[in-house]
């Protein structure tokens, strides 16, 4: 018998577990490899092609489909069930039928089905797999098997699809040619278990594999210089006779995967596994081409799994970030939920700058400057607004918040038709939603004055442009902005305004993260809050406290009593089916509904049956993943009945 395990942690769909066969619990993600690799945990064979190990539970294939008599396999061991190897040239109709071949195979050998690991056909389209995969789900099957060509082209896609669409509580094996540089990616698509074989393959073939790329191995040319403890056993490794060099390049090759794996789970660790899948798209113009086509193609399976919240930096290298799901994520958010304060009567269009938050940066203080001396307090009636790339456009109010804080690109003041369209977008959906009576003052240059320039045939606004084709932080670009900041005061600012970067930062805050209309409803008029931006800022109504922003991390905590204010939204709620909650936790077994937009790192208010709110605190899965489990930690709670707040 065999039982997957999810554990605590996400960095887009790749995750952490443990794969339980018999006694032997095995760490995920894992290699898995031939019978012989004694360095790996987990291995296979194909049945009657090799004895089976002694007391080692193994992932045992099938071949093909015949009539076959199983006898001597374990209960603690795996079977990869038949199908056909080549199985993409056949039709939807015979993906089907495979996969009722397996069904049917799995009754007629009495096979247990938690042991059993369908193989998916790559002929099959997403809902005939979704329907047959509720047969297996039934008869108690949670593994699923996806094989890989190597080449990365239309079929190996395919199969990430199909991945897509599998449980989210089931095991899912990359099985075939799956080179070293393709495992980082493999690991960030959600594979627990990664077949190694190719490590083998490549040494009975004199093939040296490395991080990137391969080398092929020739007498009488000198090799490239390795320092693993296989290659420098050896004084010259061209020199090694046939079977010796196949031993040295299996624990070589095999020791490459090994590196790549840990490298990618401490990826995931970070928070960098993302930047890691970015950086090997170097590696082959396939690696490029399909993490394009994942984004575009899968951008809500990415989306699901990818934390709402982070703390590491988040290196930005190219157009393979433009629409990563963190990024584009927050691209939409701003668009649809973002609400420009109505006492905002001229916006500010200002660059972004290397320093996060900007508002620390050089550049920015003396854009703040410069607003005091020309215009007093009256700059509280200025939507500051930066923008950036690749994520467009960002509300001052926003400047703090997951990943807003945390990314950095690489700066040469040159933008690409790509980025520079995806800014532009922005800046026309950000404009949308001011009146027209508000004026737009643009204090930008070089590549940021070609996106307004760009976008200014659809703004319906007046634009003021100050920095003409100097740096927007020069002396006369400064005095330029000063000059027109002065004549707006009382021509649109209306004079004085009262300091309102507290209520306008929570409130918009508020409405990003659970939905328009939440940030007047946590911080209405009149609402009391003391604190600092930079630190931490207490929202209370008749001396109750609501909700706290923490700097450190741009969002808002809510109290029992802030919850039951935005409960009627109908955002970011989990249903609790126990009778009390109870410690720290709330683990998936409790939960049977959800909202389904609800993300990793989300801050989620937690109801019982009668609709009473019970507890809040921070998600540690999506929400379909909760209902969906029946282990793991859903949600780690802040406050609860019973408890005060502190």
């Amino acid at each position: 018998m065999t039982k997957f395990l999810i554990a605590r942690g996400h960095d887009g769909p790749a995750r952490v577990g443990s794969y339980s066969m018999g006694e032997m619990a095995i760490s995920t993600p894992v290699l898995i490899g031939p019978s012989q690799a004694e360095s790996l945990a987990l291995r296979y064979n194909t049945y009657e092609r090799s004895e089976l190990l002694k007391d080692t539970p193994m992932v045992v294939a099938i071949p093909g489909i015949k009539d076959i008599l199983l006898t001597n396999l374990r209960e603690y061991d795996s079977i990869l069930l038949p199908s056909l190897i080549g199985d993409e040239i056949l039709g939807v109709e015979a993906g089907k039928l495979l996969l009722q071949q397996q069904m049917s195979f799995i009754k007629e050998q009495e096979i247990t089905p938690s042991s059993a690991i369908v193989r998916v056909p790559a002929s099959l389209d997403s809902e005939s797999l979704r329907q047959g995969l509720q047969q297996f789900s039934q008869a108690g099957v949670r593994a699923a098997a996806f094989r890989f060509t190597g080449a990365l082209g239309p079929t190996d896609f395919q199969m990430l699809i199909l991945r897509s669409q599998i449980p989210r509580n089931w095991f899912a094996l990359a099985i075939g040619r799956i080179d070293p540089h393709s495992l980082p990616l493999m690991h960030y698509l959600g594979f627990d278990a990664i077949d190694s074989s190719r490590a083998f393959e490549a040494a009975t073939q004199g093939i040296r594999l490395w991080r990137m790329g391969s080398e092929q191995l020739t007498d009488g040319e000198s090799a490239r210089h390795c320092s693993c403890s296989a290659c420098t056993s050896h004084s010259d490794i061209n020199s090694l006779d046939n079977d010796r060099l196949i031993e040295t390049l299996m624990k070589h090759n095999l020791s490459t995967y090994q590196m790549l794996l840990s490298e990618s789970i401490q990826a995931m660790r970070s928070g960098r596994l993302r930047w890691l899948v970015e950086s090997f798209t170097h590696a082959t113009p396939s690696m490029a081409s399909i993490l394009r086509k994942i984004d575009r193609d899968l951008y809500s399976f990415l989306e699901e799994f990818t934390p709402t919240v982070g703390k590491s930096l988040m290196p930005l290298i190219g157009p393979e970030s433009y629409n990563s799901p963190a990024i584009r994520r927050f691209r939409d958010k701003v668009a649809s939920r973002f609400k420009p304060p109505v006492h905002k009567k001229l916006v500010l269009l200002l660059p972004c700058s290397a320093r996060k938050p900007y508002s620390d940066s050089k550049s920015h203080k003396r854009f703040a400057r410069t607003m005091d001396y020309a215009i007093g307090t009256a700059r509280y009636g200025i939507a500051e607004t930066i923008l950036t790339s690749p994520l467009g456009v960002i509300p001052r109010e926003l400047e703090r918040i997951h990943p807003v804080a945390q990314y950095d690109i690489p700066v040469t003041g040159d933008w690409d038709s790509e980025e520079t369209a995806i800014a532009v977008r922005a800046l026309t959906t950000h404009m949308g939603k001011f009146e027209e009576s508000v004026v737009v003052v643009a204090h930008v240059s070089g590549g940021y004055l070609d996106i307004v320039k760009n976008a200014e045939d659809n703004l319906k606004q007046t634009l003021i442009y100050t920095s003409s084709n100097d740096r927007a932080t020069s002396g006369a670009s400064l005095d330029l902005l000063d000059e027109t900041l002065r004549d707006m005061r009382e021509l649109v600012l209306d004079g004085e305004h009262r300091r309102s970067d507290l209520e306008d930062t929570l409130r918009a805050t508020a409405d990003y993260q659970f939905g328009s209309g939440a940030g007047g409803l946590l911080i209405p008029e009149g609402a009391g809050l003391r604190g600092k931006l930079y630190r931490t800022v207490i929202c209370q109504i008749d001396r109750e406290q609501i909700c706290a922003y923490n700097a450190a991390s741009g969002m808002l905590s809510l109290t029992l009593a802030g919850a039951r204010r935005i409960a009627d939204l109908g955002q970011s709620w989990i249903r609790f089916e126990g009778q009390e909650v109870k410690g720290g936790s709330i683990f998936a077994v409790g939960v049977k509904e959800a909202d389904s937009g609800i993300r990793p790192g989300d801050e989620v208010i937690i109801i019982d049956r009668g609709e009473n709110v019970v507890a809040v605190g921070r998600s540690e899965m999506s929400g379909s993943e909760m209902c969906e489990f029946e282990k793991g930690r859903a949600v780690t709670v802040r406050h609860k009945l019973g408890v005060t707040p502190k």
